[in-house]
């Protein structure tokens, strides 16, 4: 009899100084399938839930898939959109005549007003249904703060291995082999889970840059498995610190095929890796005059100078509508420039009815926290083009067939940059998200994404060099801005710590 697989995607990385409550309708304008229209939707994309589904059909498994979704990150998410979605998938397994195996697609950072740890209050919730007996492999991005809860409630947890992350697909296919060889009897997992007194670690995760951190400790896990057979897998979280929650920072879980001592001495050794290179970081951030001054003496006919706004990330669930960096290009008399995207559902409106050809007097970004991320730009534009979806398919590395939108959106020309507005936050990894409205980013001298890792992968190899700007926004990388109230201290960066912590 084929083993009967329940698979599931419930995913948000909550920024939780970000003031605006994620809901349920965040969740339905981003990603929400439920039911039978999941798995045409997904088959066939480098996405977990494209891998749990091709793993399916591998391994010969019936599948059901009560729920798959996504919210692009933002704030606190609702209890009530937290509950709505738990409940389909527990209705879900409810429903399941017999269940052998369950997998999850998680973020590891998400909180809701209830729920500091949301994806262990979720797995428990999984747990209390299926039983002790039925395994649950999780995937989980590599921005994640893991739990105990979390390691408690599921049997296998394994994180993506790149940032940018273009291994989601091989994520999804590790966890999925990893559950048939436990529901056959090959594979008795066990976790062992270490951290340290930290907020952030392992270089964030950073794998585009030649011998940082990251690639390092991924080396050393690798010489772990080879040296111990016994060890299954080696997850390595570099943590989500734009977070106030009791649990917070890297860690690694490390999973052998039944105890064995090695697990807790190897997880142990990887996060004493952590700590001492804590404070190496393998791609230095620019400040906005530096990235201006790098703007100047960009050569026009080069490829472009590739700057991506760290500090405004709405990947990182920052708000998407700073203005500072466009600003300073503009001030500097900067052209021959594209930026995307300012997130300003009012502008977009404002140039939707005028038409593509019109000129309008904007009030551009700079409304949602004008102290720290810029007033909004005052000027003349012209719509240059539009979007009447803001519709895309990523073609690129990170997520490809991933199916993303900005909303209605519109291109305008502000003071020569051709600047994309969106009415939906959405951060940048792909260039098809210029490419709809006609730019082709290539033939800029300047391009500028909202973003803080995962635009590497697409826009580099594009580019004469990438820089990443510390804005000074949401998610900028100086911690000390923010006030933590539920994190344990002291904890590094914000305590001084002893070098044998």
């Amino acid at each position: 009899m084929p083993k009967h697989v329940v698979a599931a995607k419930i995913k948000h990385e909550t920024n939780g100084f970000n003031r605006i409550l994620t809901t349920l309708d965040h969740f339905r304008d981003y990603e929400l399938h439920a039911g039978s229209e999941v798995i045409p939707y997904y088959r066939g994309t480098r996405l977990e839930m494209g891998a749990f589904i091709e793993s399916a059909d591998l391994y010969g498994w019936t599948m059901d898939v009560p729920v798959s979704t996504f919210a692009n990150p933002s704030g606190v998410v609702a209890d009530g959109a937290f509950n709505h979605l738990c409940g389909l998938l527990v209705e879900g397994l409810q429903s399941q005549s017999r269940i052998d195996g369950v997998l999850l697609a998680l973020h590891g950072a998400m909180f809701t007003e209830s729920y500091g740890d949301a994806e262990g209050e979720l797995l428990a919730r999984v747990r209390a249904v299926v039983g002790p007996q039925v395994p649950i492999a999780v995937t989980l991005d590599p921005h994640a703060n893991v739990t105990q809860r979390m390691v408690e409630h599921a049997n296998i947890i394994t994180a993506f291995r790149t940032s940018p992350h273009t291994d989601q697909y091989e994520t999804g296919m590790r966890a999925a082999k990893m559950l048939d060889d436990t529901m056959h009897g090959r594979l008795h997992p066990e976790m062992t889970l270490a951290r340290r007194p930290s907020l952030q670690g392992f270089d964030g995760a950073r794998t585009y840059v030649p011998g940082g951190p990251m690639l390092q400790a991924l080396d050393l896990a690798t010489d772990a498995q080879r040296q111990h057979p016994e060890v299954a897998c080696i997850s390595i979280q570099a943590g989500f610190s734009r977070c106030d929650i009791a649990e917070l920072g890297p860690t690694v879980i490390v999973t052998t095929n039944g105890h064995s001592s090695n697990g807790r001495v190897i997880a142990e050794s990887l996060m004493d890796f952590c700590w001492e290179t804590r404070m190496v970081w393998s791609d230095p951030l620019v400040s906005i005059e530096q990235a201006v001054e790098a703007a100047r003496h960009q050569v026009a006919s080069a490829a472009p100078l590739v700057l991506g706004d760290y500090g405004d990330a709405p990947g990182g669930g920052s708000y998407g509508d700073s203005t500072r960096l466009l600003a300073a290009l503009l001030q500097a008399g900067i052209t021959d420039g594209a930026l995307a995207a300012i997130h300003d559902p009012a502008t977009v409106q404002q140039a939707l009815s005028a038409g593509v050809g019109a000129q309008i007097d904007i009030a551009l970004g700079g409304h949602s926290d004008p102290a720290s991320m810029g007033e909004p730009i005052r000027v003349r534009a012209r719509v240059r083009s539009i979007s009447v979806t803001g519709d895309m398919v990523f073609k690129g590395p990170y997520g490809t067939g991933t199916r993303r939108s900005f909303g209605p959106s519109v291109c305008l020309d502000v003071g020569g940059f051709a600047v994309i507005v969106s009415s939906r936050n959405l951060g940048l990894y792909d260039l098809e998200q210029f490419r709809i409205f006609g730019l082709e980013p290539a033939d800029f001298s300047v391009v500028v994404v909202k973003c803080m890792q995962g635009h590497h992968a697409a826009f580099d190899p594009i580019g004469s060099r990438t820089l990443d700007v510390d804005t000074g926004g949401l998610t900028t990388a100086d911690l000390k801005r923010f006030t933590f109230t539920r994190v344990p201290r002291p904890v590094w960066p914000l305590d001084a710590i002893p070098a044998t912590s």
